[in-house]
């Protein structure tokens, strides 16, 4: 049976994957008068988050987007997962360059 291996992605990796199913975790900053949510990834970068007007609400300061990467900066989501307000990002972002990097292999299938 294959897996769905959606890549786990900060700022820096996320622009290898334009037109690509991602999943981002970050802190929500702020939010646009469009709506967009602006969303500091776990190294420091900022995106912007097209929102789904179907997904539940945002209720905790972290969250995990899970969506198509639109361009360098813009992901659409798909769905989201709160995370709760005390998530260790410098960890995660470890995890992510593990993951993207040297380890790949073991995150894919």
């Amino acid at each position: 049976m294959a897996f769905d291996c959606t890549p786990r992605v900060n700022f820096e990796v996320m622009q290898r994957f334009i037109g690509k199913k991602v999943s981002v975790v970050g802190e929500i900053e702020s939010t646009t008068p469009e709506g967009q949510i602006v969303l500091i990834t776990s190294d420091k970068g900022r995106i912007h988050i097209n929102t789904n007007p179907r997904a539940g609400p945002y209720d905790t300061k972290f969250l995990e987007f899970v969506g198509n990467v639109v361009d360098p900066r813009t992901l659409q989501e798909e769905e989201h997962t709160n995370f709760g307000d005390n998530f260790d990002m410098n960890m995660y972002n470890e995890m992510v360059k593990l993951s993207n990097g040297r380890y790949a292999d073991m995150f894919t299938s």
